[in-house]
């Protein structure tokens, strides 16, 4: 059976079919839930080795990014920044069909959002912004939370992909770049939860407490938080296993302060310090609770 969007004339199927670009930690962890839902699901990544573990699963792999679009219903991107959107946006555009749904789930900011929602309207396709929370654990169980702003219409249209992604949905608007909006407010305070349980685990230490000692005593109190009690629990272990990269939060603190030039700057200026110590400190790509190491000089 299909849909039809009378005010695009845009025809689309009960199961899409997906094009997934980009399969990073995240986007790998997409394409496996798309893919396990029943749709039919092409897979491409910039660099060839990382689709190496889709070979003999149920997507398709394509040897290239026009190969990976061509027929898609929904083009799903999950890549690290606004300017690899671009870039493999523009190589896409020409093999994108005009019934498709540009489905954007990358973290890129306001302005980016913006001119990527500008350039699919231009291209006569549509675009669902559409950033997404969570980490690793999440997207492989498939219970990210979605951020969403697009028309009715395209909502209705992506659906089943975002069922298969995510548990919960939040809708932003009507229109990008609403939902990326969000999503740098909602980075900012994880950004913000994160460097604090650090600074309070090193005050402790500093003044002759186990700093296991701040969980206890944060442990289901009004001012707890499931995700203070995993990162802290992480920095106690020294456990840094990304599942969210120093680099990639340190990128999203930017986009904020980007996008937020009238807004006193004090916190963001001093988050971008701290996790860009980490970064610069050798812990670029381990998990964000390493910017625990930034107060430890």
């Amino acid at each position: 059976m299909l849909d039809s969007d009378e005010r695009t004339g845009r025809q689309m199927s009960a199961t899409p079919k997906v094009a997934v670009l980009g399969l990073g930690t995240m986007g790998a962890a997409m394409a496996r839930r798309i893919s396990g839902a029943g749709m039919a699901t092409t897979v491409w990544n910039r660099s060839a080795g990382r689709a190496a573990s889709f070979v003999d699963g149920p997507a398709r792999v394509a040897g290239n990014v026009t190969g990976a679009v061509a027929g898609a219903d929904v083009v799903l991107t999950m890549l690290f920044d606004a300017d690899a959107v671009e870039a493999v946006f523009a190589e896409a555009l020409p093999a994108i069909e005009s019934h498709a749904i540009w489905l954007q789930c990358s973290t890129v900011g306001v302005e980016a959002a913006n001119r990527f929602a500008t350039a699919a309207a231009a291209a006569g396709i549509g675009f669902v912004d559409a950033p997404v929370l969570g980490t690793k654990a999440p997207a492989e169980a498939g219970t990210l939370t979605a951020l969403l702003a697009g028309s009715d219409e395209d909502l209705v249209a992506v659906e089943p992909v975002i069922a298969a992604i995510a548990t919960k949905t939040v809708r932003a608007g009507q229109a990008a770049p609403a939902a990326s909006a969000l999503k740098l407010a909602m980075n900012a305070w994880i950004a913000t939860i994160t460097a604090g349980i650090a600074q309070s685990l090193t005050i402790a230490d500093r003044l002759g407490l186990d700093p296991a000692l701040v969980l206890e005593a944060l442990h289901g109190a009004p001012a707890d938080s499931p995700y203070a009690q995993l990162k802290g629990g992480a920095m106690l272990k020294h456990g840094f296993e990304a599942q969210f990269e120093v680099v990639g939060l340190l990128k999203d603190v930017r986009l904020a302060r980007e996008a937020t030039p009238g807004m006193p700057q004090q916190l963001l200026a001093a988050l971008d310090e701290l996790y860009a110590t980490a970064a610069d400190g050798g812990a670029a790509h381990a998990d964000i609770a390493a910017v625990w190491r930034a107060f430890q000089d």
